[in-house]
Order: C-alpha cells, then sequence, then structure tokens
C-alpha cells in the first residue's frame, strides 16, 4: 500500500511501520543559487503498528533529485544518513534511494519499537514547489512491504507563516472569535474549518461569529505549488449537540424542547413502570415538556404510544 502524506501529518495505523516525518529547518526553503546554497535535514520516525510482532528486514528512502520543482535536491553529494536503533546501519545510495538494514540481516521486533532515520545536509534545489519522499519497509523476508509518501514543500527566502492562534482561545455559545497570525507578504493564506474556506491574503486576523461547537481551524499558506498548514482548536464548553437519534435510559430535564418533526417524539415510561397507569396519568414532568415541546414547533405532539415503550 502507498500514503501520500503532508510533510509532518499522523500516519494511518494501516501500514504495519507507520512513519512520522519533519523537516530542519520548518518549512524547507530553496537555495538562491551556488553561492547560497541552504540545506536540510530530513527526521524519519518508524514505530511498529498491531499486535503481532514482525521482522523488519529493511527500510530505504527515496528523495528526488535534480533542477525541478518536483526534485527537492540538487545534489545528494554531501548528505549525510545514519539511524539510531541498536544494531542497525545505513548501509548505501543507490538511484537516490537510502538502504537501511539490521547487521544481521533481519530483527524480530515487538509492536510499539521504533527506529529514527536522519539525513542530514541534503542540498535544497532553486525550485519552488512541492517533492516527495518515499519511505518503504520492508518485513517478514519480504512478505509484507508498506509504502509512504510525504510532500515536502520548499519556500522562497523570507517566506514564513507562524503564531497562528484564537483570541480567546475558549468561548461561551454563540460568542465571537478573532484568529489572529502572522506571515510574509508574498503568502497566499485560505482560512478553512468545517468545509468553509475565506482567502484571507494580505491579513492578519480574521472574526468567526456566533460559536457553536469546538471546532479546528486551519490555516493554509501557499507560494505556488508549495503549501504549509498550520492549525488551532477554538473550545466551546458548551456546545450544541446534532443527532439523529438519541436514545435516554435515565432521567431527562429541559425548560425547552424544540423540533420540526415534532410528531416523532415519544415519552414512555422506564421498564419497570407500570405501563397502564403511567399512560393514564404520566407524570407533570412529561406533560409540561410535551407541551411547551407543542406550543415552540407549533406542531401536535402525540400521545404516549406504550407499544414503543
Amino acid at each position: 500500500m502507498t500514503e501520500y502524506i503532508a510533510a509532518g501529518a499522523p500516519v494511518s495505523d494501516d501500514n504495519r511501520v507507520a512513519f512520522q516525518l519533519r523537516t530542519t529547518p520548518e518549512p524547507v526553503r530553496v537555495s538562491a543559487g551556488p553561492g547560497d546554497s541552504q540545506r536540510a535535514r530530513i527526521t524519519l520516525i518508524g514505530t511498529v503498528t498491531g499486535t503481532d510482532r514482525i521482522t523488519l528486514n529493511e527500510v530505504a528512502v527515496k528523495v528526488l533529485t535534480g533542477p525541478n520543482s518536483q526534485h527537492l535536491a540538487s545534489s545528494l553529494d554531501g548528505a549525510e544518513a545514519s539511524v539510531t536503533r541498536p544494531r542497525w546501519t545505513y548501509t548505501e545510495m543507490e538511484q537516490s534511494t537510502f538502504f537501511f538494514r539490521p547487521t544481521t540481516g533481519s530483527e524480530v521486533v515487538d509492536p510499539g519499537a521504533s527506529l529514527t532515520i536522519t539525513l542530514d545536509h541534503i542540498l535544497v534545489n532553486q525550485a519552488i514547489g512541492s517533492s516527495q519522499v518515499t519511505v518503504t519497509a520492508y518485513w517478514n523476508n519480504g512478505t509484507g512491504t508498506g509504502r509512504t509518501t510525504f510532500e515536502v514543500s520548499k519556500f522562497p527566502q523570507g517566506f514564513f507563516v507562524k503564531d497562528f492562534k484564537p483570541v480567546p482561545a475558549q468561548v461561551n455559545n454563540g460568542e465571537n472569535v478573532e484568529l489572529r497570525w502572522l506571515a510574509s507578504s508574498g503568502a497566499t493564506l485560505h482560512l478553512l474549518w468545517e468545509g468553509v474556506q475565506y482567502d484571507v491574503t494580505g491579513r492578519s486576523e480574521f472574526t468567526v461569529t456566533d460559536m457553536r461547537r469546538t471546532t479546528v481551524f486551519y490555516l493554509r499558506a501557499s507560494h505556488g505549488s508549495a503549501e504549509q498548514t498550520l492549525g488551532a482548536v477554538v473550545g466551546v464548553p458548551d456546545p450544541d449537540i446534532e443527532l439523529n437519534n438519541l436514545v435516554v435510559t435515565g432521567e431527562l430535564r429541559t425548560d425547552r424542547m424544540e423540533t420540526l418533526t415534532l410528531d416523532r417524539i415519544r415519552i414512555a415510561p422506564p421498564p419497570e413502570v407500570d405501563t397502564a397507569a403511567w399512560t393514564a396519568h404520566p407524570p407533570l414532568e412529561a406533560v409540561s415538556v410535551l407541551a411547551r415541546a407543542k406550543a415552540s414547533a407549533s406542531a401536535t405532539a402525540l400521545a404516549p404510544d406504550p407499544q414503543e415503550a
């Protein structure tokens, strides 16, 4: 299987060896020219997932090399490769691919075991864009293979986006929140949340009104095909709740009940209550709730249905 993931994004557990990637610097910047070269470090952390042991045989990391936007490195000359797991070593590089193997040829590893691979002093080329770094793990003597492809963006010198935060970080239901950030003048900015997207290029703040639930906001900064995304969470401790079905096994108390489909409301007695007696004389709380619901929705409430109890 192959997974395509932005640099630093979470990786699913479908792969028996799940990887995370980070770069230094973050974000990566292109070289201005031969006399002003930029180098980057790629760190990959792999973790064995699942519940069973596996026999790990090899990990290969491919870096695209060339002068264009889809390439990361203009050259791998001077690049240094290392792996931290005991009895593992960097063995060779072939066709821009770095290979890492156990010194014994294979290693039986438990779930949760990890290894860290570092590719340092990578000479970034001069083309702004997004490049793929592909990590492939081989286990159980070749019967298992997992491949993860990360998208690593390369930005121009001076590009930045940072300090994305809400003010305040927590609001009451119905209140407003202001989102703030800092970004360079050359950045194209979009604010995204719950299917909504706003172009906020040239701005450093945005007010979201009438917050109803805890929400994750994303600020996406781009320059050409290079993108970087920051996230921020705004908490609403008393949120609106939307659901298709609600089953209450205990007691329900409310000072208001509103619905667009009041005819679907049923108020039934708990199992241990005498159904016939409850139907003839329902508690005052149930009568009051149903009456308020009828007034609020301008509909007719159905009588309790003992067959649905």
